[in-house]
């Protein structure tokens, strides 16, 4: 099966492996009818938006036809809409990968007449990088525009598409490397990664060290004029906390249930009306060519169960907190001072009071 318009591409392929082709065509399973049916109107719809110059539409209904079913053709139109949007590496490869699939058996004499042109094209316009690490650098990091390189590309001329790049190096005990760069169209280029040892700079003076004051151990009393916190005031604002968060949770989740009420009933008039105005037995979602509309219809249902349950759960959590509340407000003591610890500082001696009631 091959997909290819009658208008020609511009764009060309890099050549990937012919015999790792062949292995990965034998290994993929055959589409089904239902699958091919798919791709071709994917085909179809990438060529339209091809045609308007829609080109980063067009590259995605490619790569989703190229799932299902991989041809030289289909590798083609997608090279040209990468050329298109100045991907040129990835251009290349896409036409590689027609050229490797043309070579393990699958016959496609118009793309294989235009492919050597289109490939050279495309590579002229490649800029290629080569990076170069200072002699004696070990455990080096290198990124560039964010993405990290394999140390084994280093040295070596990397095809680069034309414009603007970061390129960021660190090693350990080295200073860190930054630098941006420019490549223009085909341009050949080598930058040497410097990476000097880093020198280590001289430690700051020590801040001078304020007198130690003797300060109160754990539990010790708290500072005149601030009264400590009880236990029974932190437990129940915790407990009215919880119950104003599930409240809300509640109302939200409710209003929530409410417009999901609304899109479930939207979604079944839709449904209803592709069925001739009525499904009493509630089959025509589940007809093996369901109506347009099933499966808002299915997701209305879903979230309204959802929002309905959350909703439930927010006022019994509500619920249970103001109860936990009004037991804890009543059944704690109030009249019990907190127990505490004192230790203070005194001539020759420390001295240590405790207070409450036990």
């Amino acid at each position: 099966m091959r997909f290819l318009g009658q208008r020609p591409p511009f764009a060309l392929l890099l050549a990937l492996v012919p015999a790792l082709g062949a292995a990965s065509a034998r290994a993929t399973p055959e589409p089904t009818p239902t699958e091919l049916s798919v791709a071709r109107r994917l085909f179809d719809e990438g060529r339209s938006a091809e045609d308007a110059g829609r080109w980063r539409e067009a590259a995605d209904k490619f790569h989703r036809a190229t799932a299902i079913k991989d041809t030289p053709g289909m590798r083609y139109h997608l090279a040209r809409c990468e050329e298109e949007q100045g991907a040129f590496v990835e251009a290349l490869v896409e036409y590689d990968r027609a050229r490797e699939l043309i070579d393990s058996g699958i016959r496609a004499a118009d793309v294989e007449r235009l492919l050597p042109e289109a490939r050279e094209r495309v590579r002229a316009k490649v800029a290629l990088l080569t990076l170069r690490l200072t002699d004696g650098v070990q455990n080096v990091s290198v990124e560039l525009d964010g993405k990290a390189l394999s140390v084994s590309v280093l040295g070596v001329p990397m095809p680069i598409n034309p414009g603007k790049h970061r390129l960021h190096a660190v090693a350990v005990g080295r200073t860190t490397f930054d630098s941006e760069l420019e490549l223009g169209t085909g341009e050949v280029k080598q930058l040497a990664i410097e990476l000097p040892i880093a020198t280590t700079a001289p430690p700051a003076a020590p801040a001078p060290v304020a007198p130690e004051q003797p300060r109160a151990a754990a539990g010790a009393a708290p500072t005149a004029g601030k009264p400590p916190v009880k236990m029974r005031t932190v437990v129940v604002v915790t407990e009215a906390a919880l119950g104003a968060a599930g409240l809300v949770t509640g109302f939200v989740f409710l209003v929530a249930r409410s417009a999901a009420d609304d899109r479930v009933r939207t979604a079944n008039e839709l449904v209803l009306q592709q069925v001739g105005g009525s499904d009493p037995n509630g089959t025509a979602c589940a007809m093996k060519v369901a109506p347009s509309g099933c499966a808002n219809l299915d997701q209305a249902q879903q979230d309204r169960t959802r929002d309905g349950m959350l909703s439930t759960v927010g006022f019994v959590t509500a619920g249970a907190s103001a109860a936990a509340v009004g037991l804890t407000y009543w059944l704690w003591p109030r009249s019990a001072p907190p127990a505490t610890i004192g230790l203070q500082a005194a001539p020759g001696h420390w001295d240590v009071a405790v207070s409450g009631r036990f």
